[in-house]
């Protein structure tokens, strides 16, 4: 004895086969013995038309549900191919360890020139493109002071560092850690110091500490969705040099003269921040 359910598979076979001579489906299930729960025979000719109703029904409601989770798969791969853009604006503040050789030194060159620490701020601003990578333009100030000690000359004095630069990075994202690396461009170098004659005293430039291009690489930590910790090195390239001159005054009567020197430059930058 054939079941309902293969007489519900030879109707939609009929009706989605461009059949719908209801005489022909309906002579299907003359042959078909069908009963109800309590054993009671089903009228053939009501059990066909009512397969036909339901199949009709359902039909096109299944065709519409195909439809609409084939439109939603395609909008969500276009999503996952779509490169998201975002943006992100920070201000940090921090110290940086300074070191720096001279070489190239003039005979009359009898100054010693150290600087150890100097401390700045920086305003960032984060292009993020996608997930990974992004782009970092920042706007750093930083100020210090370079201790000048010429023994020879009986000059001790220290010297103002004002420094303006623009680092301007790439970024590689894993996780929760950034590597940035890029050039640095110095738009302000201006160390200065006073130097004392007689009852005047006259303010002298020391010269550029830093070359106009530079570079910069280190990591940066972002946690608690808002925070961050950079670190980074700067350093300059093997062509790149500054130029210095140092002034000083034997007595108050003898116009001051010159030293001349070149200079190697490079820090170790530890940065806080906050993001938004």
């Amino acid at each position: 004895m054939l079941s309902i359910f293969t007489g519900a598979k030879v109707v939609k076979k009929i009706v989605f086969g461009n059949s719908y001579d209801i005489s022909k489906i309906i002579a299907i299930f003359e042959g078909l013995n069908i009963y109800n729960d309590r054993g009671m025979r089903l009228k053939i000719k009501n059990v066909a038309v009512g397969l036909i109703v339901a199949l009709l029904f359902m039909s096109p409601l299944t065709v519409m549900a195909q439809k609409s989770a084939v439109k939603r798969l395609e909008a969500t791969k276009k999503e996952r191919k779509e490169v998201q853009v975002t943006t992100e604006f920070g201000l940090g503040v921090g110290a940086q360890y300074n070191w720096f050789s001279l070489y190239d030194q003039s005979a009359d060159m009898t100054a010693q020139l150290k600087m150890k620490m100097s401390y700045g701020a920086a305003l960032q601003f984060r292009l993020n493109i996608g997930k990974t990578f992004g782009i970092q333009p920042e706007v750093t100030y930083s100020y210090g002071t370079v201790r000048i000690a010429d023994s020879v000359h009986d000059l001790t004095t220290k010297a103002r560092l004002n420094l303006v630069q623009v680092p301007l990075l790439l970024s590689l994202r894993i996780a929760m850690f950034r590597i940035n690396a890029g050039p640095v461009f110095t738009l302000m170098d201006s160390p200065t110091y006073n130097l004392t004659m007689g009852d005047k005293i006259q303010k002298c430039y020391l010269g550029r500490f830093y070359p106009t291009v530079t570079y910069a690489a280190g990591v940066s930590v972002k946690f608690a969705k808002c925070m961050m910790v950079d670190v980074r090195y700067q350093g300059e390239f093997m062509d790149k040099k500054s130029h210095g001159e140092y002034l000083y005054s034997l007595d108050e009567n003898v116009q001051p003269k010159a030293a001349s020197f070149n200079n190697r430059i490079g820090n170790v930058q530890v940065r806080f921040g906050y993001v938004f």
